[in-house]
């Protein structure tokens, strides 16, 4: 009962500061974008960045305030901010995506074609880029914030010592999956794939910590975004002058969804989670003290 009331503590204390936060920076923030917007002439989204601060007061009130937990628990420890685990992630995510379009392009399911001037917003290709990366960049870093480092602590924390990992990987995935299934064209197969891409995530958590995970997210996103020009899980960004387009069943390519929403990159997340599970099982039988709790 105690632990219980515990799990019960952490979860409602992150709920209820994620919401004050979020509110006190949007009531004071949104002027602030409101005239950012008009000298830049273009909105400027508010949502990731009110998202990531609420996310952040969430974790501070539920492992900080009363227990002050350190924040490696979260997966923050200081060695997870250095360059070679922040690049590792960005290479895995880059690598994820690349193999998915790749194999759809030379699968004759996706195909490149150019975009009148007029049809899309943005000027030219590094500006539309980075604009793209001062958006995805916050959105990625909350919901690894939420998922894979407070959800994944509090599972880890509840969980049997010889159970924490795969319960955090479980819980934190479905939450990740229920949460995109607000997203425009969602369903069940969308949210099966974003599941196993949240597992994957978990293991790049795992391995290099929170960081590398988020750099892992980020590059999955930004690619599709900035390079590829499809939707990233369902929602629309600016084409500049040429954009990536799916041919075959949506089943397969993810259609308005984006490749990510399809079989293809369902394989590719598959293949990753299963060569990292076969790898782990093989640390484990050299050194069965390995198996320690993340």
């Amino acid at each position: 009962m105690k632990e219980a009331a515990r799990v019960l503590w952490r979860l409602v204390s992150f709920a209820v500061a994620w919401v004050l936060a979020q509110g006190i920076f949007e009531s004071l923030a949104g002027p602030l974008f409101g005239v950012f917007s008009r000298l830049v002439g273009e909105p400027l989204p508010l949502y990731p960045f009110s998202m990531l601060v609420g996310v952040l007061g969430g974790c501070w009130a539920g492992f900080r305030f009363m227990d002050t937990v350190p924040w490696s628990v979260l997966g923050l420890h200081e060695a997870a901010w250095r360059a070679r685990p922040l690049l590792v992630g960005a290479a895995l995510g880059t690598m994820a995506i690349a193999v998915t379009a790749a194999l759809l392009f030379v699968a004759q399911q996706l195909h490149f074609e150019g975009v009148p001037a007029t049809a899309f917003v943005g000027d030219r290709w590094g500006g539309t880029a980075l604009r793209l990366l001062l958006v995805l960049a916050p959105a990625a870093l909350w919901e690894e914030l939420a998922f894979r480092g407070y959800l994944y602590a509090v599972a880890v924390e509840a969980a049997p010592k010889d159970q924490g990992r795969l319960l955090a990987r479980a819980a934190s995935s479905v939450a990740f999956g229920l949460v995109h299934l607000t997203n425009p064209g969602a369903g069940v197969r969308t949210t099966v794939i974003v599941i196993l891409a949240g597992w994957c995530l978990c293991l790049v958590r795992e391995r290099v910590g929170l960081p590398g995970a988020f750099t892992a997210h980020l590059a999955w996103n930004w690619v599709m975004a900035a390079v590829l020009h499809v939707p990233v899980s369902g929602l629309p960004f600016a084409t500049p002058g040429y954009r990536a387009v799916v041919d075959g069943p949506e089943w397969v390519t993810g259609g308005s969804w984006g490749p990510e929403g399809g079989l293809v990159a369902a394989l590719v997340l598959a293949a990753a989670a299963f060569r990292a599970g076969r790898k782990e099982q093989q640390v484990n039988a050299i050194d069965p003290s390995s198996m320690v709790r993340s």
